[in-house]
């Protein structure tokens, strides 16, 4: 069982979101579970082909887990974003893959699993649970609700697992902030139709309000994008309505559900500072990195650590980075630094 301190979040398994995890003190580490997805293989849009082959794309994954995470916690494992016919060059199962190199470490890894997988990697989900006996979590989207106890039932029959060793994530992706109301009564009832809820060995809401580009800030501005999924979870803390039980804490950190590889030679990227207060997104938005480069993040940092909402450079790794690019004026950085930024800063402030 999580405890109600607890925290889920959903990372791309990328270079800035590993980094930001090896920053967190163990003592921090020790209250949460990350559910990784691992990215597709990287395109060469220049030639028109794939920029690794899958061999090399996963060949790290075993040391990015070890200098990353912490022996004793797990972390969830999700592949939802490769090809369902992506094969390693001996013919072997991405996951499979995954699952012995992050063994070979004494690591211990839950894979991620949904109702409409391909068989392949059902199998590969099967044999894993299996092979180390750490259970595995069920990831639930809006389409599973419509014969929520259908889905489950095949699941749990075809992997042949007790209920007591299976992790619920319920993942909203993202919602609107429009209407918090509804969407605290929306979850509420999604989480009262899951069967034998308090049989799963934890459960989890995930969603988030962030949206897929910052086009709603203007350039040379600071924005405000309200965190209505932490508003929502802390209200069915407080809620007169019955609830069945209340999920743990989960979101996408500083990004968006979806992931969007773009051509390099079309990006328009503005310099961007993406800080997680209590109720909202604050996004401290510069100009256009290709005309005006990284140094701006100085200025940036200095009109951050100067807004009452800065939480202080002894807060985080990602706060004093923003302190010290603000008064040194120097560690700019580039697009995956303040990644790692923002994503150290949003963990550090949930827990």
């Amino acid at each position: 069982m999580f405890a109600d301190n607890h925290y889920v979040p959903i990372l791309k398994w990328k270079r800035g979101e590993q980094r930001a995890l090896q920053e967190l003190p163990n003592t921090l580490r020790e209250k949460f579970t990350p559910l990784i997805e691992i990215v597709p293989v990287p395109y060469d849009y220049v030639n028109d082909t794939p920029a690794k082959t899958i061999d090399q794309h996963l060949a790290n994954i075993g040391e990015q887990i070890k200098e990353t995470w912490i022996p004793n916690r797990p972390l969830f494992i999700d592949l939802f974003w490769l090809g369902e016919d992506e094969r390693m060059e001996d013919g072997s199962h991405p996951l499979n893959f995954i699952m012995n190199e992050v063994r070979k470490r004494n690591f211990l890894a839950i894979p991620v699993i949904g109702y409409e997988r391909d068989d392949d990697y059902k199998a590969e989900v099967k044999h894993a649970i299996k092979e180390d006996s750490l259970g595995v979590c069920i990831r639930l989207e809006d389409e599973d609700f419509l014969d929520i106890k259908s889905r489950l039932d095949s699941l749990i029959s075809y992997l042949e697992i007790d209920n007591s060793q299976v992790d619920i994530l319920i993942d909203l992706k993202d919602i609107s902030p429009d209407d918090e109301k509804k969407n605290i009564l929306s979850v509420i009832s999604i989480i009262n139709s899951i069967p034998k809820i308090n049989e799963w060995r934890t459960l989890t809401l995930a969603c988030t309000t962030f949206p897929e580009t910052l086009s709603v800030v203007a350039s040379d501005s600071t924005g405000f994008i309200p965190r209505s999924e932490w508003k929502i979870w802390s209200e069915l803390k407080n809620t007169k309505i019955p609830i069945q039980r209340m999920p743990t804490y989960g979101d996408y950190a500083i990004a968006n559900p979806l992931y969007n590889e773009v051509d390099p030679r079309l990006m328009r990227m503005s310099a961007n500072i993406r800080y997680t207060t209590k109720d909202d997104f604050m996004i401290i938005k510069g100009k256009a990195i290709k005309k005006n480069g990284w140094r701006q993040v100085c200025s940036m940092s200095e009109k951050l650590i100067k807004h009452p909402l800065y939480c202080g450079k002894d807060f985080s790794w990602g706060d004093e980075y923003i302190y010290i690019c603000a008064t040194e004026k120097c560690n700019t950085g580039n697009a995956e630094t303040w990644r790692k930024v923002g994503t150290n800063e949003t963990a550090r402030n949930f827990l």
